[in-house]
């Protein structure tokens, strides 16, 4: 592999300036910013280097997918066949004021490179196809099929990825697949989560009068804001416990190896505490049980409030609406569609039929099997390019379209990429380091090699 990790290493600056294209393109998807240029910009650059590709539509007039296809120079039928999930959309810039470079005018400084998407996910697209080239270039092409899936719609919902997967899931399947990120974690272990959490986004909202009326009549007059209130404070109670009859009822318990892999993850407990400003954590927890309630438990989420006036100063009102948007993060096997029907009896149940509910977002849990041929594999090369074993999560926290790949699909999945607590994902300033970006491509190249070799 010496040729390949040459190329890669000697072609970094090209590979910078492919990713500086990329990052100075918006592609803001919840704003629906930039999407006129970024699917074609997306589909020209994987042609660049070497894949036949295709601007996907999505159905319900999502935001376009962006697909692209290699064949083994060994012959397709001779070869097993990667997906690498990537997404070319990116996540608003706000608050503008605490960057201290422009978020689409990618910035080099010293060894980090600073702008929106730079590491979430453009800079693992890119890393990607530096190992691609680098096969191109030194050995005549790849030695496996490969297919590269770049999503436009991750960083707002994926809402259309099942009906998407419905119409077009036969093109994307394949033997394995490397979803869009991974890296190292703060003590510089390569990191490897195995899932993520599902989600239900929802809002909820309550009309009591026609019009905003003079707070005086708060004497006598209903309050939305008040009702609703009354209807959240029904959901949880103070031990974090969701009071939804059934919403526990589907979950299956963690694996034996999956608690065994989170107890020995690393204690990030104190970096938490100085990032968000907070003496301690719900529940007195800490240790393991923090990280297990972190893992293996959903949540309910008040994620935003809207009522009445917001602005300078006092206005003296009784709102006539009020609205709240929360949203559940769910474990295997909850299902966002099931909750929502037991919030809506739940609602019912406590009187509070006049709360309106809409689904915003709806996306279902995933978890590879950490004794996946697929994982020990990937975890093999990510030791042999860090240097050491990596640290395995059964899965992350957050939420993203695994499950339509893994179970749908029926792929097994895992993570390797260019990511590093340090590069703010979703954050002012976000950026990578090149030594991340060389280590996440090398890691690419050699799961590549590993694969067409070991793979069936």
């Amino acid at each position: 592999m010496k040729d390949i990790y040459s190329h890669i290493d000697s072609h970094v600056d090209e590979s910078i300036q492919q990713l500086f294209e990329l990052v100075r393109q918006p592609s803001i998807s919840a704003q629906k910013f930039g999407f006129d240029k970024a699917p074609g910009l997306m589909k020209e650059l994987l042609e660049r280097n070497g894949f036949k590709a295709e601007i996907v539509p999505v159905p319900n007039d999502g935001l376009p997918t962006v697909y692209g296809y290699m064949a083994s120079s060994e012959g397709p039928e001779n070869a097993p066949t990667l997906l690498f999930y990537c997404h070319y959309d990116v996540q608003p810039v706000d608050p503008l004021d605490l960057w201290d470079t422009e978020p689409f005018e990618p910035t080099q400084i010293g060894d980090r490179l600073y702008g929106r998407g730079m590491s979430d996910d453009k800079g693992n697209i890119v890393a990607r196809l530096a190992a691609i080239r680098a096969f191109i270039d030194e050995r005549g092409g790849v030695p496996c099929n490969i297919k590269m899936f770049c999503e436009g719609e991750e960083e707002s919902g994926s809402i259309n990825m099942p009906d998407l997967i419905a119409e077009r899931g036969d093109d994307f399947k394949a033997d394995a697949c490397i979803w869009e990120g991974g890296g190292r974690n703060l003590n510089d272990d390569p990191f490897m989560y195995l899932g993520l959490k599902g989600v239900l986004g929802v809002g909820l909202s309550v009309s009591m009068l026609s019009g905003d009326a003079h707070s005086s009549y708060a004497a006598i007059l209903p309050s939305a804001a008040w009702r609703l209130l009354r209807a959240l404070q029904t959901i949880k109670d103070e031990d974090e416990r969701i009071l939804i009859d059934g919403f526990y009822d589907a979950i299956t318990e963690p694996s034996a190896e999956a608690v065994e892999a989170v107890e020995a993850l690393p204690d990030d407990a104190r970096e938490w505490i100085d990032t968000f400003g907070v003496s301690g954590f719900v529940k007195g927890l800490d240790g393991e049980d923090l990280r297990k309630q972190l893992t293996f438990q959903p949540t309910a989420n008040i994620a935003g409030l809207d009522s009445g006036y917001q602005d300078a100063g006092l206005k003296t009102v009784l709102p006539a609406v009020a609205k709240v948007k929360m949203d559940f993060r769910l474990v295997p096997e909850q299902r966002p569609y099931d909750i929502f029907d037991k919030l809506r009896r739940h609602l019912d149940k406590h009187g509070f039929e006049d709360v309106e509910i809409e689904v915003l977002g709806a996306v279902n849990p995933y978890r590879t099997d950490l004794n996946s041929p697929w994982v020990q594999l990937v975890a093999a090369t990510a030791e042999e390019i860090y240097g050491r074993k990596p640290v395995m999560t059964p899965n992350m926290a957050g939420t993203g379209p695994m499950f339509d790949f893994g179970d749908t699909l029926g792929m097994p999945i895992a993570t390797s990429g260019i990511d590093h607590p340090s590069h703010k994902i979703h954050a002012p300033n976000e950026n990578i380091a090149v030594e991340d970006f060389l280590l996440g491509a090398n890691h690419a190249a050699l799961i590549i090699e590993r694969f067409a070799r070991d793979w069936g």
